[in-house]
């Protein structure tokens, strides 16, 4: 991946700075964004040090506008785009679905789906000029099989993030443009910590989420990176319209 261009969303923190990592590590300059720019600041530092390049910019994905600004500087900072990977996310909170706040409904709506939905639309206008390229939605396990984890608005957009890409695979595919989703099990990342902290038990909830997994264990930010950026690379240039579970054999089930 030398000198090709890859653009992550969420890349401060858990999954997308694992993804930010591994494409920085391949050759890749990475253009990644995130809510908090310290952090963001701190993989700036971290890819730099390594001898990689990656450029942070705070951008709320599911502001029309930041988004815009945000995936269109892929071109004027490194000249163009080959690689997208959609990792942005809320969880929202673990509550019975009839108690679920409208207004933390809407945010991860907002951010999960509508803000995937807006990086795409970007980023596929940078590919086509590319003539090629390649995206990669983080979507779930609860994008693929009801949760039974009171979590009802995340479930509901993961699903839709699924369907987004497998769509949008089939529109674009005569234009070489391969869209792909990762559908990641429970990953040990701040999201997942918060959700178990939203639970009255929170060492009871991180038990039973494990015991889930065939593996028996919770999964690594950079098990999922990996499979991101494979779907990526060049290794993956048959392959379309997948939602590709890393979730050591929950859905297998």
């Amino acid at each position: 991946m030398k000198n090709k261009v890859a653009l992550v969303t969420g890349g401060n923190a858990g999954i997308g700075k694992s993804i930010v990592l591994e494409f920085a590590s391949r050759g890749a300059k990475v253009l990644f964004c995130g809510r908090r720019e310290e952090e963001g600041k701190k993989v700036e530092e971290e890819v730099a040090k390594s001898g990689g390049i990656a450029k942070f910019f705070p951008c709320d994905v599911s502001n029309d506008s930041q988004v815009k600004d945000f995936v269109l500087k892929a071109e004027s900072e490194f000249g163009g785009l080959d690689y997208a990977v959609n990792n942005a996310a809320v969880g929202g909170l673990s509550t019975d679905l009839h108690l679920y706040p409208e207004k933390v409904w809407d945010k991860v709506l907002a951010v999960d789906l509508k803000g995937t939905w807006l990086c795409m639309k970007y980023e596929i206008e940078l590919l086509l000029k590319r003539g090629a390229g390649s995206i990669v939605n983080i979507s779930s396990i609860a994008g693929l099989v009801g949760a039974d984890w009171k979590v009802a608005p995340y479930t509901a957009a993961k699903h839709g993030v699924v369907g987004l890409t497998k769509s949008a695979a089939l529109e674009y595919a005569e234009k070489r443009i391969r869209v792909n989703a990762v559908c990641p099990g429970f990953i040990r990342t701040e999201m997942l910590e918060g959700l178990f902290h939203s639970s009255p038990d929170p060492k009871d909830a991180e038990k039973k989420i494990t015991r889930l997994h065939p593996v028996n264990r919770l999964s690594e930010p950079e098990e999922v990176a990996k499979a991101a950026v494979w779907l990526c690379s060049d290794e993956a240039s048959f392959v379309t319209g997948v939602a590709l579970p890393v979730d050591g054999g929950y859905t297998a089930k």
